[in-house]
């Protein structure tokens, strides 16, 4: 029985290393001379309509923020997301480990982006157990039409959401 305990911790944590791996990285701010010569307009951050989420047994507690309209280094249109993440296993983890977050828009998931902004390091940072910290994510838009931000737990059977919103993204 402790060779298949051992087999099983294994196997988790080749899951997590490669979910860590497979993490947007390119989202740390960028702060380059390119993104200084266009200006980075942004609305203001917007108002989440929150959706009621049903109340689930998670080690996690999530939260969405708000969100902000902006641009990405290239110009192109961009929605930053604010994220609150609460760890309340029993051991430390971070928001990127624990979590799958998503935006759409018309039903179709929204790419990360890359924006000169600083998103800090809230969504790499692992937090020990009771902690909480804030993580923003950048999503490239494709339109004008609102986007819909869910969160679930990473590995889950069921992926019930922990979280839901939706902001307008004009």
């Amino acid at each position: 029985m402790r060779k298949s305990q051992e087999i099983g911790r294994s196997v988790v944590s080749v899951a997590l290393a490669c979910a860590v791996m497979a993490c947007p990285v390119a989202l740390v701010g960028c702060n380059d001379d390119a993104g200084e010569q266009g200006a980075v307009a942004t609305t203001g951050e917007q108002p989440a309509e929150e959706q009621p989420v049903e109340e689930v047994q998670s080690e996690y507690d999530v939260t969405i923020d708000g969100a902000t309209v902006t641009t990405d280094y290239e110009g192109a249109p961009a929605m930053i997301v604010d994220y609150s993440f609460t760890n309340n296993s029993d051991e430390a983890t971070s928001f990127a480990v624990a979590c799958s977050q998503k935006a759409f828009q018309n039903g179709v998931q929204l790419e990360t982006a890359i924006v000169t902004e600083d998103l800090g390091n809230g969504y790499l940072a692992e937090i020990k157990p009771g902690a909480t910290t804030t993580a923003r994510m950048a999503y490239s838009l494709t339109d004008q039409s609102d986007v819909t931000v869910e969160v679930s737990e990473l590995i889950s059977l069921d992926d019930t959401l922990l979280a839901q919103a939706t902001f307008p993204a004009a």
